[in-house]
Parts: C-alpha cells; structure tokens; sequence
C-alpha cells in the first residue's frame, strides 16, 4: 500500500519533490500511508471540481506530511489534531464503563492528569498552547472492572473572566496578548493569566492543580470541580503554608527517607532571582518543617526548570541564559520577554542545605540544559549523583509569531533534542563528571516514589516515536531504563498517537522496584480518540496488557499523578455533582452582577461569593 501511495503522490505533484516524498513513504513503515489517502482524497475531489489552487495545497499538505512522517517516525497532523477543544463539563458530570476486560484486579485507585484543555477563547485562537486554561481529568479504577471518568477545566480566575466577558480578559505567560474590548481602564490586562495547568499534586488526600508561576487551585477529587480557596483570585495558599511570594511548582514530591513534601519556589526580579526550598510534614494541615523556608538567591532575572533532593541537599540547576535587562528592569515581564539562550555559557548546579542555616555549594558544569530531574542520591557523604533529562539547547518552543497558532505550523521535530544523562559531583573538591545514561529522546522522566531521593536502578519515562535516532518529537510511547544494565525496555505506539506522562503504581505488597504498572493517556489523531493504557512495568516491549477508549477525545495531557486506594461510589459521585451544579448555579448569578461592578476592572473578582466549588 506504501508502494501506491508513493506512485500516486509522485504522480499527483508531478515535481522533484514529489519524487522525494515517493522514496521516503517506499522506504517507511506501510503505516505512513494511512494519513495521506486523506489528503490525496482531497486533491482528487477538489480537481473534480476544478479548485486547482485547493489540488496544489493538497499536494503541498501531501508531500510535506510524507517526508515528515519518514523523518521523524510520527504524523505531524495527528499531532496538531491533538490540540483539541473539549466540552468544559459532562452532561452528567461522569460517567462509569463496566466490564472492561483485562483490568489488573489489583489496580485499585485513581489516575489524575492536567494540562493544557482550551486552545480557543469565543473565537481568538491563544499564541502558545501552554497558555491553555488546565483540564484535569480523572479515571478511577475500582478493581472489578468498572472505572469512573470524569473531566473538568480548573476554574480559575482568568478562565471566569474570559467566559463571562467573552475574550481574553488577561495575557499568557508564554506570549497570549489580552483581547481589544472591555473597559476603557483595565488593568487586569497588564496581569498573567494563572492557568491552573502545570501539574498535579495528590498529598494526604488532597489534590492541587499546579502552576510554576502562581498559587495552586484546590481540586475536589471525586467531581474535580475546583474548590474556592483562601486568596482573592481563588487560589489555595494551603492553610498560609504558601507565603505571599511562594508558589508550588509542578514537580513537588515526597522524599522517601522523610516522608516530607519537598517544595520549591522561584521569584525571578530584575537583580536577582529568589528561591525558596521548603518541607511539609505529613499531617492534615500541612504544617512547613522550618518557619522559614532555606532561602537562596542567584544574580539577575533567570528560572529553573525544576528541582531535586537527597536527605541532606536541595538541588537545582540555573541554565545558560542570558537576560535582557531593560526588559527584566520593566516588571511583570514574561519569560520569552526576558531570557534567550547563551551557547558560550555553562550551567551552575546549587546545592543548598535541608538544615536550617546550613551550608550553600555551587558547582560550574557544561552547558546542557536542565528539564527535569529523575532523582538524585549521595552513594557516601559529600558525592551527589544527579540523574536528569537535559536538553542541548534552551528553548520555548512554539513561540508565537504571526496570526496563525503555533502548534498549526511548529514542527516539533526541530525541539531541543533531550537524553538522559548522569552527572557525579564531588562537592568537597567541586568537581564533576558525566555520562550518557540512554540517547533517546525522552521526557516525564520519573522513579518509582519508595526510592526517591535514594539510589534507584530504574527510571520511567516518555518516548519519541524517533527514538534511537537523532529526532526529537512529541511524546508517545513508554520506557523503562535499567540503569545497571543499559536496557531500555519501550513500547512506542503508532505513528498517529501521542500520550503524556506515564505514571508508575506499585503492586500491592510489591519490593521490586519495577514491580508494578504504568499508565498513560493516548490520543490517535487519526481517529480522534483518547485510550486508557496499562502496561506491565517488568515487560514494557510486551505492550498494553489493558487498553479502553474513553467516551471523548481528550487534548494532549502533560503530567499525572496517582491516588491509591481513591475510589469514589457511584452514590458519591452523584452526591457530589449535585453540590457542584449547585455551588456553579449560585455562583454564575454572582459573577454576572460582578462583572460590571467596578469602573476600573480591579474588582475582587469571583472571591466573595459564598460558594465552595464550581
């Protein structure tokens, strides 16, 4: 079938180029046919019509998704379909499948995902998908087969606005302009919309909507309604476990030796950029381990992507980044705004103390660029081993330029191209060495939660489908890197589906490490569906052991976390939806008289209402 299509588009172009589209699809997988019969119908029937400059296009969309595909193993229009809008709420509010098959009968509790949901606002196309307002989704399995779903945009302040005053009340961090409209003064123009989207995390029975850059929304977990918190725009400062200048960022997790919370926040300024490392005890009101967060500083406007922790060090990475200072020196500047990437410099990794008052170490390395951190762990006192995704460069991606969206013509092949790699430090005689741990390109790197911030044999991670090879990509498939071995142990769907973040759950009762499961969410742009997919983590190449399709095609998700033993009745469900219906009815009657009641825009907008969700 490659063979065909290849003859027909090579016919159909009639140039050099169309020549070069027939090898490559003769050269690929008989799969990479699929998506171009679409287009080539297209051609046809537009000839038959006479639409010649229509048959060109279609041509050129032909030609250039044929080379795409065999250069980088995957579909770029699938991948561009997955940036889908998705109705803000479900008739009922959820919804159960029963009689899935294959469903481990020990898998018992509930995966939660977030990222980006809303691509389009009454009309205006956003500038940067990250600028999309938070969709949390929630699939609960409940061991026998049956699995509840449900979904819901994190109501935010910004999303509120934006749907009651039909435009984009507020700009994006990653370059989304406020719309023309409104009143004559406003100045919640000039504030960044807090999107609610980063991340989750799920803490002593609660689950938080994240945001690098602002406080974090409160999310109930059986409707995923979001629940009014103690700031003005609605957002949780966590019981005031969160300062005024604290946010959360989206990879907070547990150390495994303390059973703390370990957090990390950043305040970026023209002089200086403050960090904050702080812990959380495990109890119900999340009381902070010191007062006082362990606070540092780096000279000028920079940001850190992430962070890590051993049981005596906080650890982060600054990037090779060079600031614009007039641009950093105007406030409330976006990144994009303020930072470009420095080939000449090096990054500098920062050990700061868990102990209050403790020492601050910093170490000059190469210029690869910090993403994520899987873990790091000291093998003896005074050596760290940092085992991290770094890219080769610092970029954005997809930042805007021109009216069209830039997921409509990224090419997401030409992203900064990622591995896993291991860096050794010596911090007595600040020295370092590294070495390449697997060359795929990989993102959502992650451990398993027992051996966080302790030594680990294996790291979980998203895959390319280019994997093996040179190109980057969007992620997709599943890995399982042996560490001590080498082995990377993988299963990379189709050329047409895409997932997120696979999240590893432990078998009940289980010591192994990789003893347990891997779940992820993948979307097939050719038929515009999501599937639920379960893989036995000791043999990831074997595939799904479980696969369901949900009832609504869900948008490219990001990062996911699990709840164990989270399993909500279908007569609390229905309990609490009512609530939420309720609380959402009361509240709309509030905001469309708050709406207009301020002259200048600057209202408390949407705080004092009364209601506890929506």
């Amino acid at each position: 079938p490659a063979r065909v299509v290849a003859a027909h588009v090579a016919h159909l172009a009639g140039s050099a180029s169309g020549v070069q589209a027939g090898a490559a699809v003769g050269a690929s997988r008989s799969g990479a046919a699929s998506g171009v019969v679409v287009a080539l119908s297209a051609a046809a029937a537009a000839l038959l019509c006479g639409q010649r400059s229509t048959v060109r296009r279609a041509r050129r969309r032909a030609v250039r998704s044929l080379l795409a595909r065999a250069a980088t193993g995957f579909d770029v229009a699938a991948w561009r379909s997955g940036f889908c809008e998705v109705e803000p709420n479900l008739d009922g509010g959820y919804y159960f499948l029963e009689g899935v098959t294959d469903i481990p009968a020990d898998l018992r509790g509930t995966f939660f995902r977030n990222g980006p949901g809303n691509f389009e606002v009454h009309g205006r196309k956003i500038s940067h998908q990250m600028d999309g307002d938070g969709l949390v989704l929630g699939i609960s399995f409940c061991g026998d087969g049956t699995v509840a779903i449900r979904h819901r945009f994190v109501q935010t302040i910004g999303l509120l606005r934006d749907t009651m005053e039909k435009r984009l009340v507020s700009k994006g961090m990653f370059g989304t302009e406020a719309s023309e409209g409104g009143k004559l003064i406003d100045m919640r123009k000039g504030e960044l919309k807090n999107t609610g989207n980063s991340g989750l995390l799920w803490w002593q029975g609660r689950l938080l909507a994240l945001w690098d850059y602002g406080k974090p929304f409160e999310i109930d977990p059986y409707t995923v309604g979001t629940m009014l918190g103690s700031q003005d725009n609605g957002a949780t400062s966590v019981g005031g476990m969160l300062e005024s200048s604290m946010n959360l960022v989206s990879s907070s997790r547990v150390c495994a030796t303390t059973g703390n919370l370990m957090c990390f926040a950043q305040s970026s300024g023209a002089l200086n950029t403050d960090l904050n490392f702080f812990e959380v005890t495990p109890s119900e009101t999340w009381e902070r381990r010191y007062g006082f967060p362990c606070r540092s500083k780096v000279d000028g406007f920079t940001t850190f992507a992430d962070f890590g922790f051993t049981p005596n060090w906080f650890v982060v990475s600054k990037p090779p980044l060079k600031p614009d200072s007039v641009a950093a020196g105007m406030g409330n500047q976006r990144i994009f705004e303020v930072l470009s990437y420095d080939p000449g410099a090096v990054s500098e990794l920062l050990f700061v103390s868990r102990e209050k008052g403790g020492p601050e170490i910093r170490v000059p390395i190469d210029g690869l660029v910090f993403k994520e951190f899987a873990n790091v762990y000291e093998p003896e006192a005074g050596r760290v081993v940092l085992d991290v995704v770094a890219a080769d460069r610092w970029d954005l991606g997809g930042r805007p330029s021109g009216a069209a969206a830039p997921w409509e013509t990224e090419d997401p092949s030409t992203r900064p191209r990622t591995k896993l790699v291991r860096y050794e430090v010596d911090l007595n005689a600040k020295t370092w060495t590294r070495r390449d741990l697997c060359g795929e390109h990989l993102e959502f790197a992650s451990v398993n939660a027992s051996v966080a911030g302790k030594l680990h044999r294996y790291v979980f991670a998203a895959l390319a489908h280019g994997a093996g090879g040179d190109e980057a990509g969007p992620a997709a498939g599943v890995a399982k890197i042996d560490l001590s071995s080498g082995a990377v142990d993988k299963w990379v769907p189709g050329p047409t589906e895409f997932g997120g973040q696979p999240v590893f759950v432990p078998r009940p009762g289980s010591s192994d490490e990789d003893d347990g499961y891997l779940i992820n969410v993948i979307f097939d742009g050719a038929t515009s569906r999501s599937d639920v997919v379960i893989l036995d983590a000791r043999s990831v190449s074997s595939g799904p052991v479980c696969r369901f399709a949900l009832k609504d095609p869900m948008p490219h998700g990001m990062r996911a976390v699990w709840a164990p033993d989270f399993i909500p009745t279908e007569k609390e469900m229905k309990r609490k939806t009512t609530l939420l219906k309720m609380f959402r009815k009361k509240s709309g009657a509030w905001n469309a008289w708050s709406s207009g009641a301020s002259i200048l825009a600057q209202d408390v907008f949407f705080a004092k209402q009364g209601t506890k969700m929506r």
